[in-house]
């Protein structure tokens, strides 16, 4: 059986489709993870699917590209006009990619929607740093499914929103659909700030 977590976001944190899967030296609950299936939902109660999957580049043309997961599966998405290439904050081009770096696809339906989190040498660099939405950026609550490269398999609830009260071991969030949701947390819960950088606990405020 998976175990379930829950991963609390507010306003001021933000998870970052594929940030989740980025080279960290902080191991998250996402370390390891080489594929994630998003059932989420917008405020409207609209469902969103994302899927995120993250391996070496193996072929790459301008209408495909083909990773291939550190579990050995390799998975082919489609490229088009509107897939975004995005590595830390910053917007690159299809051109900037080559075979044998490491990327997240995030996708919907087998298209690739951004190729981003990009490692290796070569890996895009320089530009500078825009403001982006990914095709989960309107998600308030759901689940993920994540895998992992060794077969083992784990589902997290998803629950973003402004922080109503934290503190003694409580926080509570109101979502955007005006639905109040508290959590527990302890000295190991994860606190990951707007760009991916580690905080704390003791850093979380009402808003």
């Amino acid at each position: 059986m998976s175990k379930r977590i829950t991963l609390l976001f507010a306003v001021v944190f933000a998870l970052a489709a594929g940030s989740a899967f980025a080279a960290d030296q902080v191991k998250g609950p996402f370390a390891g993870a080489v594929h994630a299936v998003g059932s989420l939902s917008d405020t409207s109660g609209n469902s969103i699917n994302v899927t995120w999957d993250r391996g070496k580049i193996t072929s790459l043309s301008d209408t495909s590209i083909t990773l291939t997961r550190r579990d050995k599966q390799q998975v082919t998405f489609t490229i088009t006009s509107g897939t975004a290439v995005r590595n830390d904050g910053a917007t690159y081009h299809l051109s900037d990619l080559t075979t044998g770096l490491v990327a997240t696809v995030v996708s919907q339906g087998g298209t690739a929607e951004v190729i981003r989190n990009i490692r290796g040498e070569g890996a895009p660099s320089g530009a500078d740093q825009s403001v982006f939405e990914g095709p989960a950026a309107k998600a308030i609550t759901g689940s993920v499914a994540v895998l992992y490269y060794e077969g083992t398999q784990q589902t997290f609830d998803y629950n973003r929103g402004r922080i109503q009260s934290v503190g003694n071991g409580q926080l509570t969030i109101m979502r955007a659909d005006k639905q109040s949701v508290s959590f527990t947390y302890d000295s190991s819960t994860l606190v990951r700030e707007q760009g991916g950088s580690v905080g704390s606990v003791d850093d979380l405020k009402a808003c």
